[in-house]
């Protein structure tokens, strides 16, 4: 059996869903991002060609 510890799933979370200022992808403004995946912006969101794909 291994000794490593590994990271908790709360720790995993944490350490993946943190908020943070992001530059948004489409219109390069600052943004708070709910997530790490998070890259667009909601104004950018909102906006009928992303909805549209």
């Amino acid at each position: 059996m291994s000794d490593i510890a590994l990271p908790s799933k709360d720790e995993e979370f944490r350490e993946h869903h943190t908020q943070k200022t992001r530059k948004c992808l489409l219109c390069t403004t600052n943004f708070e991002s709910e997530w790490a995946g998070e890259r667009v912006c909601k104004k950018c969101k909102a906006t009928a060609a992303w909805r549209q794909g």
